[in-house]
């Protein structure tokens, strides 16, 4: 390191850079005028040499001291310092007048010089006493400022509490905490013994206008942690106005239920969150506050977590299908949430399917409570914490309700959460179970002020101004903080509230599409144990949801609005159960219900075994190798290259989709057919089952069939001929 590299003040001796007039790092005028003094003195001590008369060392002492006194009167420096410097000059100079009037001898010069020697340290020393006591001056002037700038803040907001609230003798602490984000700052309060945080309420808006704040800042009171006094209340100041524009979401970094789930951002620049784990929410808002948005970004928040997974009662759609489309529409990933329910039936039976999960879980878990010596179920990804979010909870059927309330009620010791969103913060959309058991609130504008008082009991309607933008919130947490309503902007997650071209407006607009990407591997499963009891109505899900999201008003699905490996798979299902079975209305043909699941695969090289992966090779590589041969392979000849790559009997609909890979361009029935004519001609063989195997496959368990022979139909296709 360079000596020009060191920080001020922190060099050593061998660091400083040498000076060869051997000055002192800081020469002030004082002591340019002082030591050039000195050496005029100096010189003068030779003057009886010259002849030079008396007069000239009392005129000099006469001079010098003047210009010392002058000097520290203009520098404002005490009356002692200046003392000092005109009896240090007098003394010197006093002495020449003497030995100019005696022709001095050898002795007189010695003593002289020791006279000058002790004027000059004196002068020096002086110097630098002066300049730490005007450093002195300095900081008690500004203290005396301080305190006057102090006493004039306390005697404002005592005024201030005084003329709005009606309290008397509020007194205002001086230290003020400055927010980092620049929009404001922090005001201790500490208001009369007898009184509380109680006596601030609903003043909010009168103090904001005193304040001069603008639309969209304002004031929001804290009452602290435990620690603080029942009288002390911090009141935050938004200078600024946070609540227009849009923040962009952060990184889809995984993160786990366990932690709170971020929506916004604070005005002093912190992280709103909500411990989504401990409890639910309820989110009120008016048309065209951002509560959908709000709720994707609450839910890009849950599926972030490793240990989390959400189901939605979403009879709209608007809240799952941007969550679920990039796999539907793309075949990325898997479904970001785990059970959309879009009608009112699907929402019946995720009750159903949830009051039995809790059952299971208080039983089948109670010995790994036991064992672990813990009160509540533990979220971990081998035993997920469900969320259910339900959209709009007045369009609920009432028997929908009364089992959202029961696993309210039940639910929070094995880890099974509910939230709620409506249009207003009545009875008719939210019960009173909700209203009693769910801590977290999350309010946006609504049309009529009262109707955020009643999602706050006991805090006040907030401040109406806040509400410039849509996404501005004021949330709360009965449990687990922030106690009191606090102002917060939820974040964006569409492109259009970014002006186009910037990077955010490019992240934006690939947001959810890149959520599936990056998250669907740590996607958790549900727990065996859950899913055993939540039975068909969980396993078959996905076949009775995907027509709900992708067909049309009759519930018809064609391939031209799936992804293609999303529509073999579909097709691939058996016809799920009805939900007239599912629900107790109707049985079946056996009259029992089929526990047959339909599950999304999770295909992707890190879950794969060895065996997997090399199978995976093999398809890989027969299709490349059709594509690229000189010598045009036949669709005969490639559809028994899969089969026998596959290892095992294999239905058509698994080996389409590697034909369509290389270039097969005929439709799926056309390749049942063609699997049919094959079988035919002896290079396939079909079981019973409808599966085919290649005839060299070893260890096949399809029966052979005899050319000619059997007339049962394929399960998923056409009879044994070929199609005409």
């Amino acid at each position: 390191m360079t000596a020009s590299s060191i920080p001020a003040g922190l060099e050593t001796p061998s660091d400083k850079p040498k000076r060869w007039d051997f000055s002192r790092d800081a020469v002030t005028p004082g002591r340019l005028v002082a030591w050039g003094s000195e050496l005029a003195v100096a010189s003068a001590l030779v003057a009886p040499l010259a002849d030079i008369p008396w007069e000239a060392g009392a005129t000099a002492g006469v001079l010098f001291t003047g210009a010392a006194v002058a000097y520290e009167k203009a520098r404002g420096s005490w009356r002692r310092v200046m003392v000092a410097r005109a009896s240090s000059w007098l003394a010197t100079t006093g002495w020449l007048s003497y030995a100019l009037a005696t022709s001095p001898t050898l002795l007189t010069m010695v003593i002289g010089g020791s006279v000058w020697a002790t004027g000059a340290a004196v002068n020096i020393a002086v110097d630098k006493w002066g300049e730490t006591t005007r450093e002195a001056e300095k900081e008690l002037d500004n203290r005396l400022k301080d305190g006057e700038a102090i006493k004039a803040a306390q005697d404002g907001w005592a005024k201030l509490l005084y003329d709005i609230c009606g309290i008397e003798g509020a007194v205002a602490d001086p230290i003020v905490d400055r927010w980092v984000s620049g929009a404001g700052e922090t005001v201790k309060i500490t208001l009369p013994a007898h009184m509380n945080i109680n006596a601030l309420r609903g003043y909010e808006a009168e103090l904001a206008g005193a304040l001069h704040l603008p639309k969209g800042g304002g004031i929001a009171f804290s009452d602290g942690d435990a620690t603080v006094p029942r009288n002390v209340v911090f009141i935050a100041i938004t200078r600024k106005n946070m609540m227009s524009g849009a923040i962009a979401y952060p990184k889809l970094t995984p993160t786990s239920i366990n932690r709170p789930i971020g929506f916004g951002v604070v005005g002093d620049g912190t992280e709103a969150a909500m411990n989504l784990k401990d409890e639910g929410f309820i989110a009120i808002g008016a048309q065209g506050s951002g509560k959908t948005a709000l709720m994707k970004t609450l839910g890009l928040g849950l599926i972030r977590c490793d240990d989390a997974i959400v189901w939605d009662m979403d009879t709209s759609a608007k809240m799952s299908a941007i969550f679920i489309n990039p796999y539907l529409r793309h075949g990325i990933g898997v479904p970001l949430i785990d059970w959309p329910a879009t009608n009112e039936d699907e929402c019946r039976l995720m009750v159903r399917a949830a009051r039995d999960i809790i059952a299971a879980r208080k039983t089948e878990y109670s010995d790994l409570l036991e064992d672990e010596d813990i009160d509540n179920l533990p979220a971990r990804p081998e035993i997920p914490a469900i969320h259910i979010r339900v959209d709009e909870t007045k369009s609920m059927p009432d028997d929908v309700l009364e089992g959202i309330d029961f696993i309210i009620e039940e639910g929070r010791s094995v880890n099974v959460r509910v939230s709620n969103t409506g249009l207003r913060a009545t009875r008719e959309y939210i019960t009173g179970t909700m209203d009693e058991l769910t801590p977290g609130r999350i309010g946006l504008r609504t049309n009529n002020a009262s109707e955020l008082a009643m999602l706050f009991p006991g805090f006040g309607a907030p401040d109406m101004a806040l509400f410039t933008d849509p996404g501005t919130v004021v949330y709360m947490s009965a449990t687990k903080g922030p106690f009191q309503p606090t102002p917060a902007k939820a974040y964006a997650t569409m492109a259009e509230a970014f002006t186009e071209g910037t990077d955010e407006h490019e992240r934006m607009a690939t947001l959810f599409t890149d959520a599936a990407r990056q998250l669907s591997t740590i996607r958790p499963d549900l727990d065996a144990i859950s899913a055993k009891a939540a039975g068909p109505a969980y396993g078959q899900r996905w076949a009775r949801c995907i027509p709900n999201l992708r067909g049309d008003a009759y519930g018809n699905v064609t391939p031209d609005r799936m992804h293609e490996s999303v529509w073999e798979l579909y097709r691939s299902w058996p016809a799920p159960l009805s939900y007239d079975v599912l629900l107790g209305r109707s049985y079946d043909d056996d009259g029992t219900a089929s526990s047959h699941t339909m599950n999304i695969p999770r295909l992707s090289e890190a879950m794969l075994d060895d065996d997997a992966l090399e199978l995976a090779a093999a398809q890989e590589a027969a299709i490349e190798l059709a594509k690229t041969n000189v010598t045009t392979k036949t669709h005969d000849d490639l559809a028994v290259e899969l089969f026998a790559s596959l290892g095992r009997p294999a239905k058509p609909s698994e080996v389409f989709p590697l034909m369509v890979k290389a270039k097969y361009t005929k439709s799926d029935r056309t390749f049942r057919d063609l699997c049919a004519k094959l079988a035919l001609q002896d290079k396939l063989v079909k079981g019973d089952d409808g599966t085919y195997a290649a005839t060299e496959c070893e260890g096949s368990h399809a029966a052979r069939r005899v050319p000619g022979h059997g007339s049962e139909d394929d399960a998923h296709g056409g009879g044994d001929a070929p199609h005409e």
